[in-house]
């Protein structure tokens, strides 16, 4: 048997010489497995200079900001390269971008008729293009209340017991005993309507012959606690007048309409009330 002769891995390298006129002499990584070295070929240096690339993006989206690229020698070393080196940054306006953020607008400042509205508008940048949106418009409420002019009486317990309700009229207190209220067992009673107020009477003739207290009612619930404040010195309502205000964008062209006084027997149609007992 005849052993195989063991030969060692041949190991190149290469030298580059640095043409003429230059100090610097350069190692380079021997060929790849697949590369070749053909022949010695002197190395020309050519004239070294500024290679850039492309702008980047503005800083900014909106309003002024800059712009970079990258500046390098061909030479590798930026002291080989004679001419003044270009600029590695700029500035740069974006407005494209720049746009107002509006926001959702505002209730009403009014519940009922005119009024405010008003929302917030902000520029995202410097500068944004085109006309501000308005931040403040004018605006009409129409709430519920706005039209509805009641009052309901609760007898015996605080808003329980037995339950009346009246819409826009003058009742004395025949009207009220008529209807079935019992005026010295009002413990509470309820105004519905914004513009609407509630005229309460000691005595069942509004007043008229006998000098008593009275008490002026707003929309809200009140019960006998709240009576004294308003200046019933007691819980015996027994006559009251329930009128609806003109609003602030209402015209009034006379003075206001006093409904009929009612009684019972007459002629006069009473007022649509409901009636509920619990």
């Amino acid at each position: 048997k005849c052993a195989k002769p063991s030969c060692p891995k041949p190991k190149c390298s290469m030298l580059c010489e640095a043409p003429p006129k230059c100090d610097m002499t350069m190692s380079v990584p021997p060929p790849g497995a697949n590369e070749q070295v053909m022949a010695k070929r002197a190395a020309h240096m050519g004239k070294p200079e500024w290679k850039t690339s492309l702008w980047g993006a503005c800083s900014t989206q909106c309003g002024v900001g800059t712009q970079d690229r990258k500046v390098i020698c061909s030479a590798g070393d930026e002291s080989y390269c004679q001419e003044k080196k270009p600029a590695t940054a700029k500035s740069c306006e974006e407005v494209v971008h720049c746009q107002y953020n509006v926001g959702v607008w505002s209730a009403c400042s009014s519940k009922c008729g005119k009024g405010k509205r008003t929302r917030s508008v902000e520029c995202t940048g410097i500068q944004c293009l085109g006309d501000k949106p308005e931040a403040e418009e004018d605006c009409v409420g129409h709430a519920a209340t706005c039209e509805e002019c009641s009052v309901t009486l609760y007898g015996g317990k605080k808003f329980s017991g037995w339950t009346m309700e009246f819409e826009v009229g003058n009742y004395t207190g025949p009207e009220l005993e008529y209807r079935g209220v019992k005026c010295d067992d009002i413990s509470s009673l309820e105004v519905v309507g914004d513009y609407c107020k509630l005229e309460a009477f000691e005595f069942g003739d509004f007043n008229n012959e006998h000098a008593g207290w009275k008490a002026e009612f707003k929309m809200g619930k009140y019960d006998a606690v709240d009576f004294a404040p308003k200046g019933a010195k007691n819980d015996d309502i027994s006559s009251f007048k329930l009128m609806r205000m003109p609003r602030e964008d209402e015209v009034v062209t006379s003075s206001p309409t006093w409904f009929p006084t009612l009684t019972p027997g007459g002629n006069v149609s009473f007022p649509r009330l409901r009636s509920v007992e619990k």
